[in-house]
């Protein structure tokens, strides 16, 4: 009995200290694993794909990083970009980079710039797939692809005209964004009747006048003087309050006499072998 006793206690004395380590050393206790921990697991071995992707990258997959890739190929659709159309590309990638610094973490503007302008240089892929990957991104943002189209149709023009190359591009662009035909000649036919009028003619004197520069003004100040005019009535196509303007209306037709007038101070300029 007084043995029987004995193991008894030496039992209850085993389990106790076994019982006091389990408590004190938690890394020693069997782990359970069940449908909860291993959810738990996956989701913390989980990484966004974005995550990992470059500024670069994320700016080019961007509905603003795939506006640039358009107006590039445009651009390269018939290898021709006048001083117009360079401007307003520029001013355009300037306000895309002004509202990325808004709208990201992104504190560096000219760093910004500088990966649009590596964008626009580098843009590989075709237009169906840049059209398409916009559409994915503007669900329901119908009146923002008439908008982008219409942006389009005034760089190609800003020339005066409309070249086929171009032409395709656009028309390209508007049945992968699904422009309804209607919406869509309507924008081109307002184009076309605007570009059919004869400019008219500016002299000297008035071309000075439109640029708000002296008869005697330096080329370097007459070409500041152009490129502040194209960037204050540059068509702003990336704030909704704009979605119902006219391009015609409110930028092209201020742009052309602007243009115009550069174009003569130019010529009259050369003429007079101040270029």
């Amino acid at each position: 009995m007084e043995i029987l006793l004995l193991i008894t206690i030496v039992i209850i004395a085993v389990a106790f200290i076994n019982f006091k380590d389990y408590l004190s050393n938690p890394h020693k206790r069997p782990q359970i694993q069940d449908s909860n921990n291993t959810f738990n697991e996956e989701f913390q071995s989980y990484e966004d794909p974005y995550k990992t992707l470059s500024k670069e990258e994320k700016i080019r997959k961007s509905e603003y990083g795939i506006m640039v890739s358009l107006m590039s190929k445009l651009a390269q659709s018939d290898g021709k970009v006048c001083e117009l159309e360079e401007e307003l590309m520029e001013n355009t990638i300037e306000d895309i980079a002004q509202a990325i610094l808004l709208q990201s973490a992104m504190n560096q503007k000219q760093e910004i710039l500088e990966i649009l302008h590596t964008i626009f240089r580098n843009t590989t892929e075709d237009v169906e797939t840049l059209s398409l990957a916009y559409a994915e991104l503007t669900k329901g943002q119908y009146k923002s692809r008439l908008k982008l189209v219409e942006y389009l149709l005034s760089l190609a023009y800003a020339d005066g005209i409309l070249g086929e190359k171009e032409r395709e591009v656009i028309l390209d662009v508007a049945a992968y964004l699904e422009i309804q035909n209607d919406d869509f000649n309507a924008l081109y036919d307002s184009f076309v009747e605007f570009y059919s009028r004869e400019l008219v003619y500016q002299d000297y004197k008035e071309a000075c006048a439109t640029l708000g520069v002296s008869e005697d003004s330096d080329m370097e100040t007459i070409k500041k003087a152009y490129k502040d005019l194209v960037r204050q009535y540059h068509p702003d196509i990336l704030h909704h309050k704009g979605l119902e303007e006219s391009i015609i209306k409110n930028y092209t037709e201020k742009l052309q006499k602007i243009n115009a007038a550069y174009e003569v101070i130019k010529k009259h300029k050369k003429e007079q072998g101040g270029e």
